[in-house]
């Protein structure tokens, strides 16, 4: 997933992380502002995509006055303040960046819009569930379009 400020419906993307480069497609864009993507074809032909899976987070047990880490090109922090609707401003470099607590829990992602810079992570679980099995129902927010990594097109 990345912010769907950075990916439009068409184009080819690349995603680079330690593993090598791959090919990327495009899949769907939530109203929330964040794009899924799914991983294709190593650029080489030889690489093997490898990703660590990281351990959720629950926006819901943190607590006033707990600090909160966005680690993206760089590194920021703030102080939650108890407003799980999360306002930061996010650097053009952090787009995307993961959002975590200090136990190193992704909480979620930075968003570069304007209304909202965060969404939950909770809300993009939910919003992959229903993509993948749209007869699922859930309390999640509908799919708008069908259809440490660096994005380019």
């Amino acid at each position: 997933m990345t912010d769907g400020g950075l990916v439009i419906s068409t184009g080819v993307y690349y995603l680079k992380n330690d593993s090598g480069k791959f090919k990327a497609t495009f899949l769907s864009t939530d109203k929330t502002g964040f794009s899924f993507l799914k991983i294709g074809d190593p650029v080489d032909g030889k690489s093997k995509v490898a990703f660590a899976v990281p351990v959720f987070g629950d926006l819901n047990k943190m607590k006033i006055g707990q600090k909160i880490l966005i680690l993206g090109s760089t590194i920021s922090s703030f102080i939650f303040d108890g407003d799980k609707d999360i306002k930061t401003n996010i650097t053009k470099s952090n787009v995307g960046a993961v959002v975590l607590d200090l136990d190193g829990n992704v909480l979620g992602m930075a968003l570069s819009l304007e209304a909202k810079s965060f969404v939950a992570i909770n809300t993009i679980t939910d919003a992959l569930k229903l993509f993948l099995n749209p007869a699922t129902t859930l309390p999640a927010t509908p799919i708008l379009a069908p259809g440490s990594v660096t994005i380019t097109p």
